[in-house]
C-alpha cells in the first residue's frame, strides 16, 4: 500500500508539473529545419579531428542543430542555452553511451563527446551572433 502511494504521488506531481516542461524536454517541439538539410547532412563524413570544418558545411546546407550524445540520459555537451535546441533541435550520434562495450567503444565515445562539445560550443556562438 505505501509503494502504491508514492507511485500515485510521484504521478500526480509529474502531471501538475508537465506544463512547466522546458521546450528542450519535451518531445512534441519540432525544430525549424528542412527535411532537405538533414538529408544533405546525414551523407557527411564527421571528422572528428576538424569539428569546426564539420560545422562550417553543414551550415551552408542550413543545418543548425546542435549534436546529443547518450550517457545518462541525453547530453549536449559544451551547450549552455538549451533553449535554442527548440528552435534549431540536434542530431543524436547513435552509438555513444555510458553503457561501454569495449575499449574501443570508451574512447570512441569520449572522442564524440569532444567533438560534441567543440561543435556545439561554436554553432551557439554562430546562432548567437544572429
Amino acid at each position: 500500500m505505501r509503494v502504491l502511494s508514492v507511485i500515485l504521488f510521484f504521478s500526480i506531481s509529474f502531471l501538475a508539473k508537465a506544463e512547466n516542461v522546458p521546450c528542450w524536454m519535451n518531445p512534441d517541439t519540432i525544430p525549424e529545419i528542412t527535411q532537405v538539410a538533414v538529408l544533405k547532412t546525414h551523407l557527411l563524413p564527421i571528422n572528428l579531428d576538424a569539428p569546426e570544418n564539420d560545422l562550417k558545411v553543414r551550415i551552408s546546407h542550413k543545418d543548425f542543430r546542435f549534436i546529443a550524445i547518450g550517457g545518462f540520459g541525453v547530453e549536449y555537451p559544451g551547450l549552455k542555452n538549451k533553449e535554442l535546441l527548440c528552435t534549431h533541435g540536434f542530431r543524436f550520434i547513435t552509438g555513444t553511451s555510458d553503457g561501454l562495450e569495449s575499449k574501443e567503444h570508451g574512447e570512441l565515445t569520449h572522442a564524440f563527446k569532444v567533438y560534441a562539445k567543440k561543435y556545439n560550443m561554436k554553432m551557439e556562438g554562430i546562432i548567437g551572433g544572429k
